[in-house]
């Protein structure tokens, strides 16, 4: 990626926009299968994506040789020159095993969601609770609606729902400074951040 001088910012909670130095720009998408991935890439659940999972997810196949040139030529390529064009650099990073977003420079509205909805619980765990509190009021207030509302895809259906479970199940609890004990919040932390967290 080009080293730039632009703000780029990414609002996917409650709506999807793109906002290049506080202007609306990638308002017209050449292709929806673009959109998609482009949207994809940008779940904060995965910070990489292998090719066999974009090729299960965009074409519905695993990836061999001719899947992955399929999706690099048809549906990467041309991301990547509509991206140029509209943000003025290319944000993707791809690599023999994937590709990925690079954040440098870049905000996303989910991830600091999600990143802050993890903190709170992870403060909750060590029973400090006004901590958590203040990281669960914050992530109330940025959690502005569902992941990429209307949009489709595998990996973004996937997001939504579990940022969803992640607001329902802790966020909202967290915000009322009692309803949290630390020997329970193992049961309102979604399987998968048990699992990474």
């Amino acid at each position: 990626m080009n080293t730039h001088d632009t703000t780029l910012e990414i609002q996917t909670l409650g709506r999807f926009r793109i906002l290049v130095d506080g202007k609306p720009v990638a308002t017209e998408w050449p292709d929806e299968t673009l959109k998609v991935l482009f949207c994809s890439l940008l779940s904060p659940l995965d910070l990489y994506f292998s090719w066999d999972r974009l090729c299960r997810s965009m074409l519905g196949v695993p990836v061999t040789r001719t899947s992955r040139r399929q999706l690099e030529e048809t549906i990467v390529r041309p991301l990547i020159s509509f991206l140029t064009k509209e943000l003025g650099f290319n944000p993707l990073i791809t690599g023999p095993e994937g590709i990925r977003i690079s954040h440098q420079g870049i905000t996303v509205d989910a991830f600091e969601y999600y990143n802050t909805a993890l903190d709170g619980l992870r403060l909750l765990s060590v029973s400090n609770r006004p901590a958590a509190y203040e990281k669960f009021t914050k992530a109330n207030l940025l959690y502005a609606g569902s992941y990429l509302p209307g949009m489709s895809g595998k990996i973004i259906t996937n997001t939504r729902n579990e940022l969803e479970s992640l607001y329902r199940t802790a966020v909202m609890d967290g915000i009322r400074p009692t309803a949290l004990l630390p020997d329970r919040i193992s049961r309102h932390i979604p399987a998968r951040i048990q699992r990474t967290g």
